[in-house]
């Protein structure tokens, strides 16, 4: 999942109610958002959490303000989880991802076979090949 670029519009944050803003933190499945009693603002708090399912789009858009949150995914940038059954850790299984991919990637820059290599690495056998 690409990691989330989120910018609040704070001008027209400030133009909803206190119960407005509440119900705008809780239209989020997860927990993104989170209103500052003391400063009466709406934080982002956890931006990774997000999920991209719109549902405080939708939740600005329904309650008259769209536009009030600005939600574009990096492409540049991703998010992912590596979870593990207790048998391996995590952080080895990654390395060890990573080794296997070193090899397939390097199984295609040395192929002869670009057809085989094609059909089984499509574009990024050409690309690693230089075509």
């Amino acid at each position: 999942m690409y990691e989330p670029h989120i910018r609040i519009n704070e001008e027209l944050m400030d133009m909803l109610t206190l119960d407005e803003k509440k119900a705008w933190v809780e239209s989020s499945p997860t927990k993104v958002f989170d209103f500052d009693p003391k400063t009466e603002k709406v934080v982002l708090v956890d931006p990774e959490a997000y999920t991209y399912d719109d549902q405080v789009i939708k939740k600005a858009e329904a309650t008259g303000k769209p536009g009030l949150v600005d939600i574009i995914a990096k492409e540049d940038s991703f998010i992912f989880t590596v979870e593990s059954t207790g048998a391996v850790k995590a952080s080895q299984l990654l390395l060890n991802a990573i080794e296997v991919l070193n090899q397939k990637l390097d199984a295609v820059r040395l192929s002869e076979d670009t057809v085989e290599a094609d059909d089984q690495f499509g574009e990024l056998g050409a690309h690693l090949r230089g075509g």
